[in-house]
C-alpha cells in the first residue's frame, strides 16, 4: 500500500487569489516601527545543484517577501516536499518549522507563513486570510509544526511508542508515534531520524504509516498518523490466543518485501527488520502492514560501527561483517531470518536468545528434516510451517552469499506468494459451490418455519467456519476510517484535571524507561509487552502481489 495523499487545490479560486495579491502595494510597511517582525533571512539552496526534475507542482503562485528592506512580490512553488522560490532556489520543507501569524498595524491586517530553519527565516506575507490559509495547508504537509499540547490531547497506548490521540476541538483521533531525542548522543543518531522522517514523506515508499503531520518541539517529534489498532509481529507471535494462518504469514511477508522493493526503488534500504519494526494494523476489521524505524543513512567504512552497535548480531548480514554497506540484499537476509524464527516457533517456546540460538544452531537439520515430512506428504511439526515452497524461499532468503541470494523482485514473485493465494482462491470457488441457488432459496421461504430455522442454522455454521476466506477477497485499506474507536475511551473529565505537562513528562519518562527509542536496543524486541492483541482475524488479500 502506498501512501495516498490527495492535495486538492482549487486552481481558478487561486488564481483570483493570485491576481489580488499582485496587485496590493504594501509600500506603506516600509514606514511602520516593527517591519523588521517581517524580515527574511533564509538561505536558499540553488535548485540546479540538487540534479533532480519537477514535472508536476503540488502549487504556484505569488506572495509579498521584505529582505534588504524592500518587499517585492515573488512567484513560489511546491513540489516534492521542496519551496522553489523564483524557480532558481529552494529550501527543504521537513527542515522547517512553519507558523501562521497575523501582522496587525492601525486599520490594517497581514497574514503571515513563518519558516524557519537553522540557516535562517522566510516569511510568506499575503494580503488576505484566503491565501494563507491555502498556501498553509499545502506547505505543513512537509514541513514541521510546533504546539503539540495545545492541539492535542494523548490517551491509551496503541504498542510501542505509539499512542492514541485526540484533537482537544475537533475531538477526531489520531495515532502518534512519539520519539524523544534528548537522550541521543551521537549525530548518527540525528540523522537517521531525519531520513525516517523524509522516507515517511516520501508517496512512492509503500507501507510506511501515511503521514498527516509532524510536530517538533523541546527534542521531541511527534509523528501523527490515521487512528489505528495495532500490534508488533513479536506481540502477535506471543499471543497464544491468536492464531496466524498461512495467508496471514505470507501477507507479512509479502507486505514487507513491498515495503523493500520501493525502498531499493529509491535507492533506500531499512537496515533494520526486526519483529518489533512490523507492525500489523487494523482499521475497521481491515488488515494491513506498517514497516517502522529504518535507520538508514550513508554508511561508510568509518561509520559501519554504528550501524554494527545497533543491530542485534543474527539479524547482521555476512557481508556487513566484510565492511560492505547495508542494502536492500542485507534487508532480504534479516526477513529471511524473521520467517525462519516464525516458521519453526511453536506457541510453547519464548521469543528469547536462547531460542533464536538454538534455530540458528540447528537451521540446516530442522529445514532439511521437515522437507522430507512434505516429501512425503505429511504435516510439519510446527503451526507456522505451512509448505515445502515456504522452506525453499527461508533457504534463498538467508544465503550467505549476497550475489547467490535471492532478489527483492524475484522474492516478490516466489511460488510460495502464488501458491497460497492460488489455494484460497479454490477453496473459495468449493465454498461457492455449496451456496443455495435463486430457486433453493424460494422453496425454503415456502417451507416450514421449523425446517427453515433448522437449516439457517446449518448455513450459519458453514459460513462461520468459511468466512474468512470470503473475507481474503477484500483489500486490506479498500475500507475508511471507522468514526467510532473499537479502542477503550478514557475519561475526559479526567484527562482535563491532568496537568498536561506532567502528562508528557511521565509519558517521556515511560518511554526512555521502557527503552522506546527510535533505535531499539540488542534484545529490546525481544521483551514481552503488556497490551494484549486487539485483532480481528481476518484473511488478507495476496491479489496485491501482482507487481
Amino acid at each position: 500500500m502506498k501512501q495516498k495523499r490527495a492535495i486538492k487545490v482549487d486552481n481558478e479560486r487561486l488564481n483570483k487569489l493570485q491576481t489580488k495579491e499582485s496587485s496590493v502595494n504594501l509600500d506603506w510597511l516600509l514606514k511602520q516601527p516593527n517591519v523588521n517582525e517581517l524580515e527574511s533571512t533564509l538561505q536558499f539552496i540553488s535548485f540546479i545543484d540538487l540534479h533532480i526534475e519537477i514535472e508536476n507542482y503540488d502549487m504556484q503562485g505569488v506572495c509579498h517577501i521584505f529582505c534588504n528592506n524592500q518587499i517585492k512580490l515573488k512567484f513560489i512553488q511546491i513540489a516534492n516536499g521542496l519551496l522553489i522560490y523564483e524557480e532558481t532556489n529552494c529550501v527543504v520543507l521537513s527542515d522547517c518549522v512553519i507558523q501562521k501569524k497575523k501582522f496587525h498595524c492601525h486599520h490594517n491586517q497581514l497574514f503571515l507563513i513563518s519558516l524557519q530553519n537553522q540557516k535562517g527565516r522566510l516569511i510568506l506575507i499575503f494580503s488576505h486570510p484566503i491565501s494563507q490559509k491555502e498556501w498553509y495547508k499545502i506547505i505543513k504537509l512537509s514541513a514541521k509544526q510546533i504546539d503539540f499540547l495545545k492541539k492535542y490531547r494523548i490517551q491509551d497506548n496503541i504498542c510501542l511508542n505509539f499512542y492514541l490521540i485526540s484533537h482537544k476541538k475537533k475531538k477526531k483521533k489520531y495515532a502518534a508515534q512519539i520519539i524523544n531525542r534528548k537522550n541521543f548522543k551521537l549525530y548518527d543518531q540525528q540523522e537517521v531520524i531525519n531520513n525516517y522522517v523524509k522516507i515517511l514523506r516520501n508517496n512512492n515508499i509503500q507501507n510506511v504509516f501515511p503521514i498527516i503531520s509532524i510536530f517538533d518541539e523541546n527534542d521531541i517529534l511527534y509523528l501523527l498518523t490515521e487512528q489505528f489498532i495495532g500490534s508488533t509481529f513479536e506481540q502477535l507471535l506471543s499471543n497464544h490466543k491468536t492464531q496466524i494462518i498461512q495467508s496471514d504469514l505470507a501477507f507479512i511477508i509479502f507486505s514487507v518485501l513491498q515495503n523493500l522493493k520501493s525502498l531499493q526503488d529509491e535507492d533506500l534500504f531499512h537496515g533494520n527488520i526486526n519483529l518489533d519494526n512490523i507492525i500489523i494494523v487494523n482499521k475497521q476489521s481491515q488488515v494491513g502492514v506498517y514497516v517502522i524505524n529504518p535507520i538508514y543513512k550513508l554508511y561508510t567504512s568509518k561509520s559501519i560501527d554504528y550501524y554494527l552497535h545497533n543491530i542485534c548480531d543474527y539479524l547482521i548480514a555476512p557481508e556487513i561483517n566484510e565492511n560492505q554497506a547495508p542494502s536492500v540484499s542485507s534487508d532480504i537476509y534479516q526477513l529471511g531470518i524473521l520467517l525462519m524464527l516464525v516458521s519453526f516457533y511453536s506457541m510453547q517456546d519464548n521469543l528469547n536468545p536462547l531460542f533464536i540460538q538454538r534455530i540458528l544452531q540447528n537451521k540446516q537439520t530442522l529445514i532439511s528434516s521437515q522437507e522430507i515430512k512434505f516429501q512425503q506428504y505429511q504435516n510439519s511439526d510446527y503451526p507456522y510451517l505451512f509448505s515445502a515452497c515456504q522452506l525453499e524461499l527461508i533457504k534463498q532468503m538467508t544465503e550467505k552469499d549476497p550475489n547467490k541470494r535471492i532478489t527483492v523482485q524475484d522474492a516478490i514473485k516466489h511460488a510460495w506468494f502464488i501458491n497460497t493465494k492460488d489455494k484460497v482462491k479454490m477453496q473459495k470457488q468449493n465454498f461457492n459451490k455449496h451456496l443455495p441457488s435463486l430457486k433453493t432459496i424460494i422453496e425454503m421461504v415456502e417451507q416450514s418455519d421449523k425446517d427453515i430455522k433448522r437449516k439457517s442454522l446449518q448455513s450459519t455454521n458453514f459460513i462461520h467456519q468459511m468466512v474468512s476466506i470470503q473475507k481474503y477477497e477484500f483489500s486490506p485499506y479498500r475500507q475508511q476510517q471507522p468514526e467510532i474507536s473499537p479502542l477503550k475511551k478514557t475519561s475526559e473529565s479526567l484527562t482535563e484535571i491532568v496537568d498536561e505537562e506532567h502528562q508528557i513528562s511521565d509519558l517521556i519518562d515511560q518511554l526512555n524507561n521502557k527503552q522506546y527509542l527510535m533505535l531499539p536496543s540488542q534484545y529490546n524486541h525481544l521483551n514481552q509487552a503488556n497490551n494484549q492483541l486487539r485483532l480481528i482475524q481476518t484473511e488478507n488479500n495476496i491479489d496485491q502481489s501482482q507487481v
